[in-house]
């Protein structure tokens, strides 16, 4: 088997979709204009080894997807930080493999239910399990599936079948200073290897930081490795703008150079950001739209996966990157914008995250008791991480805020141009659905609402070990999701077809 590829200049530039076939000797890949492509494999993204050895699907930490040629069959990969999935549909012989939802269905011919109201909350459901399912499904308007596949390999053999493999679990640490080593040499390789002056185009490291504890202790760990460029957000929603700017912070203790944006400066962008960003109505971080010029070319520091892993509680449960506590996704809204601006991102917090247990041991134990602040909100390590580097311990850590969010389940959240363009785009899809299915649907999703608010569900995070009851009644027997209003349920349906136009492709490259 070998890799047969077509460069299609009207694609996002790190967007990529492929084809195996039954019986075919070859895997047609259709990529944008900057991904990595060679005779053993394509990437766009960047692995904590040297980018020559495209060994990608050997690595421990992966920021970014791709696939490599193994004898008869491909393996694609996910990133490991759960930042980057890969989307599958298996019809008609074909296997298609896509990092973006739009794209695997344009090459399908696939479409979803538009008057389906629960795809926020089934990739909750997929999301929620980690490891325990790497091949999740969504339903699409024919009887085929979308698969959904976070922090897992997906094997391709020559006769079409499919297997799901994890990646290569990196070293134990034994104590904090081994688990910071860890952290520091993992960063410092992804960086490196993004940066190799090789690639068609070299990355460099931008973070993204809060006064929170994640991304604060990632922006430290990044800075360790070369990293200069942050930014951040102040709210003009809120009583005290600068509440989580970590502006001051990048500045007077870090020595680093940090741009400011509003939270809410997506709202007066006048290009109907929102649609780029509505996989995840109940996660969006349409608010990143606003950063746009700063993007291009960078790997995206994120404190992503920092609530699991460094959160003492959750992290003593979190086995096989589970998290069955958690009431939206992250990192999957922004697909779609990632691909076209040509960014990658990273959370260093999941570096050697499987290894939760000993996480959680070493940030409880007597060494890491001056660094825990008692609360609700308490980090050790983070906390250690950051006040190490020079940071005092009032200027961060003290309040949760999430200012990189915004729920697009409200007109507030919308700008006047994407509120417009997504309730027409429901308006005209709803209007072919047949009455008695329309009504059964917004029946389902009140009477589902109902239950959670009256009776079923759990409002807290529960702190428990993914069982499989657990995994089947997840909204039951754990938190249930944020809820979205039945007129901001088709936010999904909206982003797939409002990205469709981009993933055309030529006649003869559909056919090759």
């Amino acid at each position: 088997m070998l890799f047969r590829y077509h460069e299609i200049s009207t694609l996002p530039p790190l967007a990529w979709g492929a084809r195996v076939d039954r019986g075919g000797d070859a895997a047609l890949v259709f990529h944008g204009m900057f991904v990595e492509t060679h005779s053993r494999g394509f990437i766009e993204g960047a692995w904590n080894d040297s980018f020559a050895s495209l060994n990608f699907t050997a690595a421990t930490i992966v920021a970014g997807t791709g696939g490599i040629l193994e004898h008869d069959r491909v393996r694609f990969s996910t990133s490991t930080d759960r930042l980057g999935p890969l989307f599958s549909i298996v019809k008609d012989g074909s296997v298609y493999v896509s990092n973006s939802p739009a794209f695997v269905m344009t090459m399908s011919g696939e479409e979803p239910d538009d008057i389906y109201p629960f795809y926020d909350y089934d990739l909750l459901h997929i999301y929620r399990q980690g490891l325990y399912c790497p091949n999740g499904h969504l339903r699409l308007r024919s009887a085929t599936r979308l698969g959904v596949h976070f922090s897992t390999i997906i094997t391709v053999d020559e006769r079409a079948a499919v297997r799901f493999d994890s990646h290569r679990l990196c070293e134990l640490p034994r104590d904090y200073q081994t688990y910071k080593e860890l952290l520091l040499e993992g960063t410092r390789k992804v960086l490196d290897n993004g940066a190799d002056p090789a690639r068609k185009r070299s990355y460099g490291p931008l973070a993204s930081l809060s006064r929170g504890y994640d991304s604060t202790a990632a922006t430290v760990l990044a800075k360790a490795a070369g990293c200069a460029d942050a930014f951040t957000y102040i709210d003009d929603r809120c009583r005290d703008p600068k509440c989580d700017s970590g502006a001051s912070n990048a500045r007077f203790f870090l020595g680093m150079r940090c741009k400011v944006y509003s939270r809410w400066q997506y709202l007066a962008l006048g290009s109907c950001p929102e649609a780029e960003f509505g996989y995840a109505a109940a996660n969006s971080m349409v608010p990143l739209a606003a950063v746009e010029d700063q993007l291009p070319g960078r790997i995206l520091i994120l404190g992503d996966y920092g609530d699991t892993i460094w959160d003492p509680k959750a992290a003593k449960v979190s086995n096989q990157l589970s998290r069955p506590w958690v009431r939206h996704t992250h990192g999957l809204s922004p697909v779609e914008f990632r691909l076209r601006v040509a960014y990658l991102a990273f959370a260093p917090a999941s570096i050697a995250a499987r290894h939760n247990r000993i996480i959680h041991d070493i940030a409880t134990s007597e060494a890491m008791r001056p660094w825990s602040v008692g609360g609700g909100y308490d980090r050790p390590i983070p906390r250690r991480i950051a006040e190490e580097a020079g940071l005092p311990r009032d200027r961060f850590g003290i309040d949760k805020v999430a200012s990189s969010h915004s729920h697009l389940r409200d007109p507030s959240r919308f700008s006047e141009k994407g509120l417009n363009h997504y309730r027409r785009f429901v308006s005209q899809r709803h209007a072919e659905v047949p009455r008695p299915i329309y009504n059964y649907w917004r029946a389902r999703a009140r009477w589902r609402h109902y239950l959670w608010t009256n009776t079923n569900g759990h409002e807290d995070l529960r702190y428990v070990h993914s069982t499989p009851l657990q995994r089947h009644f997840p909204f039951i027997l754990n938190a249930k999701p944020i809820p979205i209003p039945w007129d901001y349920m088709f936010t999904f349906q909206w982003t797939v077809a409002s990205m469709r136009s981009r993933y055309a492709l030529p006649q003869v490259s559909v056919h090759a």
